[in-house]
């Protein structure tokens, strides 16, 4: 059970001792704005009233911290916040940041002071800590339209609220995520539960995660320009009715532990619920591992789990408009399951299109030929060679075949080319927000 009011407590002694101290070694100068954390102040329990981690400073995050009671986390840039490791089986302790329905965070770095969520472990790894949450009341297809987090004990997110806003996040990276919460469940870089359209995110990394890099679930939140490198489960990840819009996304496998480019759920209790996810997504380059061991418990993965990896994994009901991939490196290329994906490839609700596929096994499954000609429905190229000559690592994209995205919403940018990085203009290089 969570226990609001012990941990708010903890959080207020904490920060009052912390401000005390600040205060007496200037002189019992000022502190400058009210909920200001001093440098070096310890967060832990609910934050429960507006708070700022001033620029250029370094933090500590202990345990669950909640951001509730309709408060604002204000980040500034160049904020470095260093999350407390534990063992990998002390569920109850493990560290992570999470955002309830009503409240914000406001994390707005630069390319060159991104805001870093790290490990505080001398030699840190996948699994240090949890990740970051944001939870809101945008719709979501379990029966009545809410769920309980995954993470969050105690919080339910979801609702009618597709214009939800939940904040910002920009240049914010995440480094060494994924530890579980219980048995059976395991933190993501950045998750989002039921978020609506009114947050906003973009340039968002995730540096060597245990599970997944970046995952809806639900919600109608948009993202543009994010990174995942090294993520052991799937790099980007959706279920339970996410109908946002995504852009310049990059992913790359590690080749130590992986699994999927982008593993794409409606619901895998019940296919066929609705809202349905049904995100728009363009410009998007996945690049994956052939040596990678795929296990859905990375410290268990053996030379017995290499060969298994796959660029798109589309089940259990999902629906989705896919443009101007490009995806390669991976030892299956799609893979289509259960009768409800297979339908909506054939309903044009399930699209992949102006996009290349390279590699020496481009469908894991047997599709039938219907269901290919409906599912690559226009100008996909599927090649058997090993990555596309333009490319370089991430970089690098086409124009032959591709669709302008500006013609699929208001969302998106212009950019008549397949790929989400441009030679001679590597957004992911500029500035230290990214992890390479």
């Amino acid at each position: 059970m969570k226990r609001k009011n012990l941990r708010g407590l903890a959080f207020s002694v904490l920060a009052m001792v912390s401000f005390m101290a600040c205060e007496d070694s200037k002189d019992d100068e000022k502190v400058g704005r009210e909920g200001e954390l001093p440098d070096g102040a310890e967060m832990v329990g609910d934050i429960t009233k507006n708070t700022i981690l001033s620029k250029g400073n370094t933090y500590t995050l202990r345990g669950g911290v909640h951001v509730s009671n309709g408060a604002t986390l204000t980040i500034e840039e160049g904020v470095t916040v260093k999350a407390v490791t534990n063992s990998k089986t002390d569920y109850a302790n493990t560290a992570y940041l999470l955002v309830e329905p009503g409240s914000k965070i406001e994390a707005v770095g630069s390319a060159t002071a991104p805001i870093v969520f790290t490990s505080n472990a001398a030699n840190p790894a996948p699994q240090d800590w949890g990740g970051i949450i944001l939870c809101g009341k945008a719709p979501i297809n379990p029966q009545g339209g809410k769920a309980p987090s995954e993470m969050g004990t105690g919080v339910e997110y979801g609702g009618n609220e597709p214009g939800d806003n939940s904040g910002i996040l920009k240049y914010v990276r995440v480094e060494f995520t994924g530890k579980k919460q219980s048995d059976s469940k395991e933190h993501n870089g950045f998750t989002f539960e039921g978020v609506g359209s009114g947050t906003t995110l973009e340039y968002l990394a995730v540096y060597k995660g245990a599970d997944d890099g970046i995952e809806f679930f639900g919600g109608t939140a948009n993202i543009k320009y994010a990174f995942v490198n090294g993520a052991q489960d799937d790099l980007f990840d959706w279920t339970y009715g996410w109908a946002g819009n995504g852009q310049y996304l990059v992913g790359i496998q590690g080749d130590d532990v992986a699994d999927r480019g982008i593993e794409a759920d409606n619901n895998g209790d019940n296919n066929g619920l609705s809202p349905l996810s049904s995100p728009t997504l363009s410009n998007v380059t996945l690049v994956g591992s052939r040596e990678a061991k795929t296990n859905d418990n990375p410290d268990a993965a053996t030379d017995a789990d290499k060969g298994k990896t796959i660029g798109l994994k589309l089940r259990a009901g999902t629906g989705g408009k896919l443009y101007n991939f490009v995806v390669y490196g991976f030892n299956n290329g799609v893979d289509i399951q259960h009768d409800i994906t297979v339908g909506n490839a054939l309903d044009g609700k399930l699209v992949f299109a102006n996009s290349d596929l390279y590699g020496p096994k481009p469908f894991k499954s047997s599709l039938a030929t219907l269901v290919q000609d409906a599912f690559f429905k226009t100008s996909v190229t599927v090649s058997a060679d090993d990555k596309p000559s333009y490319m370089n690592g991430y970089v690098g994209t086409t124009a032959t075949g591709a669709i302008n995205p500006s013609t699929l919403g208001a969302f998106f940018s212009g950019g008549n080319f397949k790929g989400a990085v441009e030679t001679g203009k590597d957004w992911i290089s500029e500035g230290t927000w990214a992890r390479r």
